[in-house]
């Protein structure tokens, strides 16, 4: 996906979607776009932010990414999957509820 810096040239309604602050016209807003099929239906859909939502959400993003490194893994839980050719599940790996790594 790909985010595009827009500047509102007319009076549409855009909100942000995290804060619900009215972007208007003449101000800077950042907008992706998704589509995606299912069921043989295709969805499509556009999310806008305004810069200070935008700057939090790459922030918190990258802030995350350096914790994944230092997690200590305190929350783990085990993955389980059904045995091929049986009604019966069986432990396949435990990960960690934080990170996702696989422990």
């Amino acid at each position: 996906m790909r985010v595009i810096t827009r500047i509102t040239k007319s009076r549409k309604t855009h909100r942000c979607i995290s804060c619900g602050e009215l972007i208007t016209k003449g101000s800077v807003y950042y907008s992706e776009k998704t589509a995606f099929k299912e069921d043989g239906k295709f969805y499509s859909g556009e999310i806008k932010w305004c810069p200070k939502c935008k700057y939090k959400h790459d922030r918190s993003k990258a802030r995350f990414e350096s914790f994944k490194l230092k997690c200590h893994h305190p929350l783990i839980d085990t993955k389980y999957d059904y045995i091929p050719g049986e009604a019966v599940m069986e432990p396949q790996y435990d990960y960690c509820l934080i990170c996702g790594k696989i422990v």
